[in-house]
């Protein structure tokens, strides 16, 4: 016979290790726990077998936890088996922001594929709002197709990823930089201060005609702005703006362990100061020849592409 110990009230530093104490003391064998603090409110699980007396053990808990000014709750087990791990799916939801009609959405939608949500996780909620739903049963395919449809009625975006070991060994994300992580396009900018917007507009529709490859595109483009001073591209440095989200998504990967980079074909003049400014860990990008303080039109080494 196991036991289900559910513990709420006020959260204070000592709660957890005064129960546990108890626990210990009784012989208690410990086979899950979760716990929850929110808003300074406990709610704390916990799954024990073995305890021997378990009147004696209800009467000290309770004790202690009259003693602590929180309330337990016991609940007995027949055979709460094998904590499952099989399937099981990560489900990241984001919103700006996130309502409630959204929640009872996707919530719904999980029902609908025999899913039951066991954890919800705050990830981040300014300017973003990004939540971690770990649900169990239903498959990847089934998930992720029902998922997106209601990702687009409640215009949110949602990720479904498999629970597995292979899940925690990815711990490098790689962005691209020009109209994902900043907004707008750094060439054009640099064009604009050129006088030659048109002009590499105009290559730029032949590359994505695919008339032109993307090395060939970016040199005839680049071209376009020989003798453009360096004081210009400092002010094109100057307006470059993160898209909304992108410094609370590179924080919270970090915050999460991961390690996060930037391939771009844009230019070093702009990926140098996202490094420094976010504290990336890797950058890839092309860099702009300088000669007597300004372009020569040329880039310098190998052009960095999607290759």
């Amino acid at each position: 016979m196991s036991l289900l110990l559910t513990v709420t009230g006020r959260d204070h530093p000592g709660v957890t290790a005064a129960l546990f104490d108890v626990l210990a003391a009784h012989g208690s064998v410990l086979d899950d726990v979760e716990q929850v603090v929110v808003h300074g409110r406990l709610l704390l699980g916990v799954v024990v077998s073995g305890s021997g007396d378990g009147a004696a053990l209800r009467a000290a808990l309770s004790s202690r936890a009259t003693e602590l000014d929180v309330l337990v709750e016991f609940t007995p087990l027949e055979d709460p088996g094998e904590i499952a791990t099989a399937g099981r799916h990560h489900v990241t939801v984001l919103g700006t922001p996130l309502e409630p009609a959204a929640f009872a959405g996707i919530a719904r939608r999980l029902a609908d594929c025999g899913a039951n949500i066991e954890r919800v996780l705050r990830l981040s909620s300014y300017p973003i709002a990004a939540y971690d739903l770990l649900v169990s049963g239903g498959d990847t395919p089934t998930l992720r197709t029902e998922l997106a449809a209601e990702a687009v009625a409640q215009r949110v975006d949602i990720a479904v990823e498999a629970s597995t070991l292979w899940r925690r060994a990815r711990r490098l994300v790689v962005l691209d930089v020009d109209s994902t992580l900043v907004q707008g396009e750094v060439i054009e900018m640099l064009a604009e201060q050129a006088g030659c917007l048109a002009e590499v507009a105009a290559v730029t529709e032949q590359a994505m005609a695919g008339e032109l490859d993307f090395e060939a595109s970016l040199r005839a483009r680049v071209a376009l702005l020989a003798g453009l001073p360096e004081a210009a591209v400092d002010v094109v440095r100057a307006q470059v703006r993160l898209t909304p989200g992108g410094r609370t998504l590179v924080r919270t990967l970090k915050r999460l362990g991961y390690a996060v980079g930037i391939v771009s074909g844009g230019f070093t003049c702009v990926t140098d100061d996202l490094v420094a400014d976010l504290g990336l860990d890797h950058a890839l990008s092309n860099t702009l020849e300088i000669v007597d303080g300004r372009l020569t039109g040329q880039v310098l080494g190998r052009v960095v592409d999607r290759a």
